[in-house]
């Protein structure tokens, strides 16, 4: 009898060494857990912090993007301190005349430019930069040799301290211009109708009523344009390259009278009608229609295909810019 008491009392014991080493094993196990979703918790936290301090620096550091057929173009403030340096080394700005906006806005237009052109089949080769560049150093009755060309554009382009990789695309890019403007001037027909008119743009309609009503009490057409802030023009157009409400005032009312104000745009045009014609169109007017079409495509093109950021500052950017010149 005593050694089965003896035996149950050391099951007994057992049982409870066993069980306290179950709740110890439990209580570690918890510990573990909370340790370990701690150390997770903060984790994810750094991760956070890192990744959206990342994400915070990389979206301010886009300046613009640019949408092309070829994908997505963002433009960074290294582009436009390069940009900067560009427009100060060909002479296109001085520091008293250039704005913030400049240097991006040329970015910008290069690559609408490039983009458009690619799409009309307008390319520049290496060879026609070069050639252009070679004229620069050219006279009319003399020609020049490869050593004093190399020579002079070398001095040159040190001079103005670019490369000869960033000369060659500010060529380029102009080049690129120049053929765009081209290809608008051939779509200008060299024959059709045409009116002369005087015209008044006006930003709202109280204005261009107040117009009308002078203008049809005798004041002349070059006071009014000073009173009215130069909002007037004159010369010939050509039937189709305006909008159409503009055309059908305008090929409609007699000879010599003045158009009622009509909304165009963001504002109202007034029109007088001094003649009109249908036959050929004056090349110096077929070049000032292709340069407006040009101008139109531009506008509608940024409107659609360039975003800037919200966050932008440009006149940080460019005091930066600057510094980074000096």
């Amino acid at each position: 009898m005593a050694k089965k008491g003896k035996n149950q009392q050391k099951q007994a014991v057992s049982k409870h060494v066993t069980t306290r080493r179950v709740a110890r094993w439990q209580r570690e196990k918890r510990r573990q857990r909370i340790t370990f979703l701690s150390g997770v918790v903060i984790i994810v936290a750094v991760l956070g912090i890192i990744v959206g301090g990342f994400v915070a620096t990389r979206s301010s550091d886009w300046l613009s993007k640019v949408e092309t057929d070829s994908g997505t173009v963002a433009i960074k403030k290294a582009d436009y301190a390069d940009e900067l340096k560009l427009l100060f080394a060909v002479g296109a700005y001085n520091s008293s005349t250039i704005t913030s906006e400049a240097p991006l806005i040329n970015i910008e237009r290069n690559i609408l430019i490039e983009d458009s052109a690619k799409s009309f089949g307008l390319t520049v080769s290496d060879a026609e930069v070069t050639d252009t560049i070679r004229s620069m150093f050219q006279t009319d009755n003399e020609s020049i040799t490869d050593t004093n060309f190399q020579e002079q554009y070398q001095d040159m382009i040190n001079n103005m301290g670019l490369s000869d990789q960033e000369f060659r695309k500010f060529v380029k890019g102009d080049l690129l211009k120049q053929d765009l403007l081209l290809y608008y001037i051939d779509q200008i027909p060299e024959s059709g109708e045409q009116v002369a008119a005087e015209t008044f743009f006006l930003s709202n309609e109280s204005n261009a009523y107040e117009v009308t009503q002078l203008w049809r009490d005798g004041n002349d057409f070059e006071t009014l344009a000073e009173m009215y802030s130069n909002t007037g023009s004159s010369g010939w157009l050509i039937k189709g390259f305006m909008e159409e409400e503009f055309d059908s005032v305008a090929f409609s009312i007699e000879i010599g009278n003045i158009s009622d104000p009509f909304p165009y745009g963001t504002g109202y045009y007034v029109i007088k009608v001094l003649d009109r014609k249908d036959g050929p169109i004056d090349e110096t007017l077929r070049q000032q229609s292709g340069s407006a079409e040009l101008d139109k495509w531009f506008y509608q093109a940024y409107a659609d295909k360039v975003e800037r950021n919200l966050k932008l500052d440009l006149a940080e950017v460019y005091a930066w810019a600057v510094e980074q010149l000096q």
